[in-house]
Formats: structure tokens, C-alpha cells, sequence
């Protein structure tokens, strides 16, 4: 019961703490679990989440926004910081963005550096980044002039622009220099063949280390060891425990996270990201010292626990699919399935992880919006 008290605590200095500090926050309603932000709003600092989101307005200050499907043709004059499924910018960046997403396209400027994860990640000639590029992804293609340097770990990595700064690459499949690429800086690349490097290319030399991709027999092999064993043991016991005593908030969990998936994983980035902001505000004031410290101690179990219940959610997930049933599964077969498959995708370089990250984050939004829902 306490820490149910602490959580809806920290969810009400989340939506009510931080708009007094020239914040809005958006989120869905019941009947409509999308978000539009029209041209004619003016905002200062925006947090928005929900299932789609468009922003066509222009932002003074900062932009956190999270959905299944955000898009921004609206300019915003400081930071963003994006996640979603498919994310589409067409506005300019003032400051630094940072972005997350399954599917990212950017054609608009960013004046500071730019940071990106996601499967495919395209930064179109229409773009411009004015300080550094840091990526990691599937398949990346740099088509957009950068001031800065560039750091990239992918899969298939294209680059066919202007570099001014230095060039560090790893790409487990193949890179690319296509006609219009032109770097002034050093290339260090590390991949397991030459790069392709069209004619009209005009780059520097390239320092080439080769590497050798790994297959998935080491990485099972890892798992066998004794250090991971007694983790897998550990982590299905504590889960099983949780589930067994928790059996009805778990079953709800997963309904909730069944039914609006996208929406939750707007409203598990916004409690992700405010929370902290939140205690921030409260450690500046004397008064909110303490809540600053219970809020903080809550916020850190609540993540931890979450982590234990998207494993538990992802078993749920799965065995639903496999026994194409209705009837709640065994609490053993659950724990055991997702936990398994969880510490798995953790072996899985970028996609593993960015799944792990989204599933989370829509778990924990679930979460939020049970526990608000029966305060």
C-alpha cells in the first residue's frame, strides 16, 4: 500500500508539479487515443503522448513527445526528444535532438547535435546538422551535411553528403559512399569487407579494420554459463513471487497492455522522463527535500518492478499466440517463457534492444494507468 501511495504520488507531481514550471503536458482522452497539436498553439516547453501525435506548432522552448506514431512539422527553438514507432521531422531543431524509434525519417535542419537509435534511420538532403551525429541502427543512410563528427554503429550504413568533421563507423553488414559524399576528416571504419566507395566520392583515406561477425552459437553459449544461470534463476523466482502474489494486477497489466499498446508506450515515456524532472523541481525547494527522496526511492522501484512485469507481460504475450486462447496461462509457464525470451533479446544488438526498451516502456505505462485508475 505504500508503495502504491509513492507511485500515484509521483504521478501527480508529474502532471500537476511541472506545468507550473511553463510545461504543458498532453496526453490522449478516452474516446480518442491520438494528439494534435495545431499550428496556431503556442507552447513554451511541450510534453505530448499518445497513440499518433502530430505537432504543427511551433515550440519556444523544449519537445518530448512519445507514440506509436509521432510526427513534427512544427519548429521547435531548443531540444527535442522523440520516441515512437515511425517518426517523421520536417520542422527544424533549434538545439540537440535526441530520437528513438522503429522507423525514423528527419528532412529538417538540426542546429545542434543529433542522436539517434531505431531499426531504419533516414536523414534526408532536405536536413542539416550543425554540431555532431551519433546513431546506432539497422540501416542508416546519411544523405544531410554535417558540421560535426560522425559516430555510427549499424547494420547497412549509406553516407552521400558533406562531413566536415571526423568519420567513425561500424557496420556488421556493409558501408557505403555514394557520389555525393565528400569527408575532410579522418574515416575509421570497422566492418567485415572493404566499404563501397562510389567514384565521384570525394573522401579522405579510409582506415580499415576488419572484423568478424558473430553468430548466435557463442552468444547461447553465454547464456549456459554459471554467472547467467544463477541471474535466469534468480530473475524467474523474484518474477514468479511477484506474479503469484500479484496474479490479478499481472492479468490486468497485460489487458491494459493488450489493448492500447501504443498509447501506453506514450504514457510509460512521459512518466519515464517527467519523474525525474520532477524531483529535480523538488530538490531546489527546502521544503520538497524529502518528497524529492521518496519520490526519487519510489521511482527507482517502480522501474525496477516494471522490468520484472514486462518479462511476465511478454510470456503472457507469447503463450496467447502459441495456445490461441482466451484462459490465463499457468503463473510458472509465464514467468519461465518470458523471462527466457527476455534475457534473450538482450543478446540481440540494437533490435533486441530497442524492442526491450518499447515493450518496457508500454508495459510501464500500463502500469501507470492502472494504478491512477484505482487511486
Amino acid at each position: 500500500m505504500k508503495l502504491k501511495i509513492l507511485v500515484l504520488s509521483m504521478l501527480a507531481l508529474v502532471f500537476v508539479a511541472t506545468p507550473a514550471y511553463a510545461v504543458e503536458v498532453l496526453h490522449p482522452t478516452k474516446d480518442n487515443p491520438n494528439v494534435v497539436v495545431g499550428a496556431q498553439e503556442n507552447y513554451k516547453n511541450l510534453y505530448v503522448a499518445g497513440g499518433q501525435i502530430t505537432v504543427n506548432s511551433n515550440i519556444k522552448g523544449d519537445l518530448t513527445a512519445a507514440g506509436g506514431m509521432v510526427n513534427v512539422t512544427g519548429n521547435v527553438e531548443q531540444e527535442a526528444l522523440i520516441a515512437g514507432g515511425n517518426i517523421n521531422i520536417s520542422g527544424a531543431v533549434g538545439n540537440t535532438m535526441r530520437i528513438v524509434g522503429g522507423n525514423i525519417n528527419i528532412t529538417g535542419p538540426v542546429g545542434g547535435d543529433l542522436v539517434s537509435a531505431g531499426g531504419n534511420i533516414s536523414i534526408s538532403g532536405k536536413s542539416e546538422v550543425l554540431g555532431d551525429l551519433m546513431i546506432a541502427g539497422g540501416n542508416v543512410i546519411i544523405d544531410a551535411p554535417v558540421k560535426g563528427n560522425v559516430k555510427i554503429a549499424g547494420g547497412s550504413v549509406t553516407i552521400n553528403s558533406v562531413i566536415s568533421g571526423n568519420v567513425e563507423i561500424t557496420a556488421s553488414k556493409q558501408l557505403n559512399f555514394g557520389p555525393g559524399a565528400q569527408i575532410a576528416g579522418n574515416i575509421s571504419y570497422r566492418g567485415p569487407q572493404v566499404a563501397v566507395v562510389d567514384p565521384a566520392a570525394k573522401i579522405s583515406q579510409i582506415n580499415f579494420t576488419k572484423i568478424q561477425i558473430k553468430n548466435v552459437k557463442p552468444a547461447m553459449t553465454g547464456l549456459l554459463t554459471l554467472g547467467l544461470l544463477i541471474k535466469l534463476l534468480a530473475w524467474i523466482i523474484t518474477a514468479w513471487i511477484l506474479v503469484h502474489f500479484k496474479k490479478n494486477f499481472a492479468l490486468s497489466l497485460y489487458e491494459e497492455f493488450r489493448l492500447k499498446p501504443w498509447e501506453n508506450l506514450g504514457v510509460g515515456f512521459l512518466a519515464l522522463v517527467a519523474t525525474p524532472i520532477a524531483v529535480i523541481i523538488l530538490l531546489a525547494t527546502l521544503v520538497g527535500y524529502y518528497a524529492a527522496f521518496l519520490l526519487g526511492l519510489a521511482y527507482i522501484l517502480t522501474l525496477a518492478v516494471t522490468v520484472l512485469f514486462s518479462s511476465v507481460v511478454l510470456g503472457h504475450f507469447i503463450l496467447s499466440k502459441i495456445r490461441k486462447s482466451a484462459e490465463a496461462p499457468a503463473d510458472w509457464q509465464v514467468v519461465i517463457i518470458g523471462v527466457i525470451v527476455w534475457m534473450l533479446l538482450a543478446f540481440v544488438p540494437v533490435i533486441g534492444w530497442l524492442i526491450m526498451a518499447v515493450w518496457f516502456l508500454m508495459a510501464l505505462g500500463a502500469g501507470v494507468k492502472l494504478l491512477k485508475r484505482s487511486a
